[in-house]
């Protein structure tokens, strides 16, 4: 099952019919944690929102029944263990289940497991491979309000993915890729210094000490005119290397 942008579903590696939003939330909320029974109240909150109507919970009755349909013409009779019973709600069979989700985990586990400097390379391949996984915006396909709030927290671990990759991007001296990743980052998330510490590193790096500057000197205006603070310890301590650096 992907979870990393709209979502699909496929059994025995043919696509499966999920039908609207709402099974697409039901899904989502299910998928999130495989093997974890997400209790009904719960899942009506996240399909509905604040606004569940009187027969929500027949509702979610129809919609588990329909995936359960879905997932037996494609399966045949056993592929019904996929999607459980289990009071006080339902789950998704850990056993039965796969999901890209689950393999961004692993490789992302398997990078932070690849020390720098020694591990760069590795740690590059692993978590190039999570990224890649990546085809959209989390669920974006099923967005309530509380699936929102469920890909918000997968959206962060994104982004410090993307962080990190450019951390060991730096080791390697691959200057260009961090500046073309995280260029856009902080223009979508100006507030995330360690994205601008790696994109004025980048450029120090490659030699070019008036972009690191200005690059600099934009994040102190964002930070100053937003929120009314100054940029952090660490880099302010790489610009004073910068600026000695600029002065020999």
């Amino acid at each position: 099952m992907s979870l990393l942008g709209p979502i699909e579903a496929a059994v025995g590696g043919q696509p499966m019919a999920i039908g609207g939003q709402g099974r697409r939330a039901l899904l989502a909320a299910l998928a999130f944690n495989p093997g974890t029974v997400v209790g009904v109240n719960r899942l009506v909150e996240v399909i509905w929102d604040d606004h569940p109507p009187v027969t929500a919970t027949t509702k979610l009755q129809g919609h588990v029944s329909a995936l359960r349909r879905s997932l037996v013409r494609l399966g045949g009779p056993d592929a019904v263990n996929v999607l459980q019973t289990r009071p006080p709600g339902y789950l998704l069979c850990a056993r039965l289940t796969s999901t890209d989700l689950a393999r961004f985990d692993e490789l992302t586990h398997r990078a932070a497991g690849a020390r720098l400097p020694d591990g760069a390379a590795a740690r590059v391949a692993a978590l190039s491979a999570a990224l890649r996984l990546w085809r959209g915006d989390t669920c974006v396909d099923a967005r309530s309000a509380g699936v929102a709030v469920l890909a918000a927290s997968l959206d962060e671990r994104r982004w410090r993915a993307m962080e990190d990759l450019a951390e060991a991007q730096l080791v390697l001296g691959d200057h260009n890729s961090v500046i073309d990743a995280m260029e856009p980052l902080v223009r979508q998330w100006p507030y995330r210094e360690r994205a601008w510490e790696h994109l004025i590193e980048a450029h120090m790096r490659r030699g070019d000490i008036a972009s690191a500057l200005a690059t600099y000197e934009r994040l102190c205006q964002i930070l100053a005119g937003d929120l009314g603070v100054k940029p952090g310890q660490r880099i302010n301590r790489l610009v004073n290397i910068i600026r000695a650096a600029g002065q020999r």
